[in-house]
């Protein structure tokens, strides 16, 4: 349930359908931008799980331009974008190994490049 305090390691498909929910909502937002010639996306908002607010930037580009990319049968780019992100809210959290920065929770955005 969102708001628990406690660290738990989980990739439950619960939390990628919640954080879903909080982008129709426009609560966890998802920015795309280009800085020299590399592609980015910023997820920002509350954590699924534990409610605290999270900033998380990913390259969409790596050597081979794949990383963040669905692909066709065809290996070409889909319009699809895959964000696998995890909590780092930067909040201590109950029985968090030492140098975790989030509850635990990982999830995954799927959503048409902007």
């Amino acid at each position: 349930m969102p708001g628990s305090s406690a660290y738990l390691p989980t990739t439950d498909f619960n939390w990628t359908e919640r954080a879903f929910a909080l982008y129709e909502q426009g609560r966890l937002t998802v920015t795309e931008h280009t800085a020299d010639g590399v592609s980015g996306a910023v997820v920002s908002g509350p954590c699924p799980r534990c409610d605290h607010h999270f900033v998380d930037r990913r390259s969409l580009d790596a050597l081979t331009g794949l990383a963040g990319v669905s692909r066709n049968g065809e290996g070409e780019p889909s319009d699809l974008i895959l964000l696998d992100v995890t909590c780092g809210c930067g909040t201590p959290h109950e029985g968090a190994p030492e140098g975790a920065t989030g509850c635990g929770v990982s999830f995954r955005i799927e959503l048409k490049r902007l």
